[in-house]
């Protein structure tokens, strides 16, 4: 009975092994697809598959084709990605910046939304690097993915800020020799006020009162 279920065992495992990595191909091209939405239109994207190490103490019945097999099957994948032209693929965990990275993120995100069971989903320097029509994007992409997710979003970009359900106000504050951090969520008139700074700096004109006004109205109908 113990050679039939390990014959069961590598059966399985080697049929996993192969959906993987043939769903790995599309995936791949997904993800790429995604990120040349986000600013990041040249960048390359791929999987690695590399097989869990047996060892001499291995137990062999828990051994496929030489390699050692867990309650997740004989592969480990690594996400690979180059985000410039000339540059060869090296693992995203080693290379990627916290802009970059938060990118992917939501590129993944994006692709597996209604498939997770993850529910809250946090977004920090998500749009370091970009401006204008990609932040748009950015921020369209954020309110689709919080229909399957709760999304936190930091940023400084009034075209991602715009879209949020709600707005928080991060504020810093000196009492009694000690910096103190506080958060507050904003009125619609609050807030009306903070996309016109974040839109035009500290000196607010009716101007950018109105083009904040037009910012957000524009964003609820989306």
């Amino acid at each position: 009975r113990i050679e039939t279920a390990h014959e069961t065992l590598a059966s399985l495992a080697r049929r996993l092994s192969d959906k993987r990595k043939k769903a790995a191909r599309d995936f791949s091209a997904r993800v790429e697809q995604e990120l040349a939405g986000l600013k990041m239109d040249k960048t390359r994207f791929d999987v690695e598959f590399s097989v869990l190490p047996a060892g001499n103490a291995a137990e062999p019945l828990l051994t496929v084709d030489g390699a050692g097999v867990d309650e997740t099957g004989l592969d480990r994948a690594a996400f690979l990605i180059a985000p410039n032209v000339g540059e060869p693929l090296k693992p995203l965990a080693e290379i990627a910046s916290g802009g970059e990275l938060s990118r992917v993120v939501l590129a993944l995100k994006a692709i597996l939304a209604g498939r997770e069971s993850v529910g809250t989903i946090v977004f920090d320097e998500v749009d370091a690097g970009i401006g204008g029509e990609t932040a748009e994007v950015v921020g369209r992409k954020l309110l689709d993915l919080s229909a399957y997710h709760q999304v936190l979003c930091i940023t400084h970009l009034p075209q991602i800020a715009k879209f949020g359900h709600h707005h928080y106000k991060i504020e810093k504050e000196v009492s009694q020799g000690r910096t103190t951090t506080r958060i507050r969520a904003l009125s619609k008139k609050e807030r009306i006020q903070e996309i016109a700074r974040m839109t035009g700096g500290e000196k607010i004109t009716d101007k950018t009162l109105a083009h904040a006004k037009e910012m957000l109205e524009s964003a609820s109908h989306s």
